[in-house]
């Protein structure tokens, strides 16, 4: 039989002991935890580049654009061939419109066969207009792979700053550029100067393909960027935070390849044997 003084402390010492039970159930479970919060991650260590290593490629991507430039000459002097053969065409079918005009007057073939001559001439202009082109355009790549070389040694811009040197100016704006905004861009240069932009590369095309070039996301317009219309179009490019490239030509006072090229610079894609 228990008395008044002892029933308190048996009560204590129930409790204590259920205490206890619970903190021996719960131990693992606090331990796990403790031992979840100790465990700390380490992450591995960042690959370290050597400087011999940034010397090799440098190196490497010099004899790549030297490469290119090489293999852009030999293609732009296929390209000159190709022209003069089509411009001997070209006077050819020329002089033959002549005759048969002559003809017609004389009222010695029908006119349908003038209007063929005439036709046969628009095609043969038509084929020598587009070899010229590819040859500007093969211009314009060689001035952008010198102009690569130019932007290399220069510091990373931010967005709505601008570097200059002799060969180009440096634009990267603040607005997200898309192909679509050539709508905007010519209106500006039709309103301002009455006469289309003069495009000569919009997106990839065959010579950019050709020479293993990624111009997908940019276009080329014909200006020289020192004229007044190359000038004007700057300045309205950089209004509307426009990213361009404004190249005065493939070597310093040299107007060959000069252009503006709108859209993030072009790269090298695949390797050309």
């Amino acid at each position: 039989m228990i008395n008044g003084t002892e029933k308190p402390v048996v009560n204590y010492l129930t409790q204590l002991g259920t205490l206890l039970c619970v903190l021996l159930l719960l131990a693992p479970g606090i331990s796990a935890q403790k031992a979840q919060r100790k465990r700390v991650v380490v992450p591995p260590p960042e690959p370290q580049i050597t400087q011999k290593e940034i010397d090799e490629l440098s190196e490497a991507a010099s004899k790549s654009r030297a490469t290119l430039i090489e293999a852009s000459q030999t293609y732009r002097e296929s390209l000159e061939r190709l022209l003069a053969l089509q411009k001997q065409e070209e006077e050819r079918v020329a002089a033959i419109v002549e005759k048969d005009r002559g003809l017609l007057e004389m009222g010695l073939i029908p006119k349908r066969q003038f209007e063929e001559s005439e036709q046969n001439l628009a095609e043969a202009q038509s084929k020598s207009a587009e070899t010229q082109r590819q040859i500007g355009s093969v211009d314009h790549l060689v001035a952008e792979v010198r102009a690569a070389e130019e932007l290399a040694k220069m510091p990373t811009l931010t967005q709505g700053a601008t570097r200059s040197t002799a060969m180009l100016i440096r634009y990267v704006g603040k607005s997200r550029w898309a192909m679509t905004d050539l709508e905007k861009i010519d209106a500006f240069f039709r309103l301002k100067f009455g006469r289309v932009l003069p495009v000569s590369a919009f997106g990839q095309t065959a010579t950019h393909s050709h020479l293993g070039f990624d111009h997908h996301d940019a276009i080329d317009v014909a200006v020289h960027p020192d004229t007044v219309e190359g000038q004007e179009l700057i300045d309205y490019l950089r209004s509307q935070g426009i990213s361009f490239i404004a190249i005065r030509g493939s070597i310093p006072g040299s107007a060959t390849g000069a252009h503006i090229h709108i859209g993030p610079p072009s790269r090298r894609i695949i390797s050309q044997q």
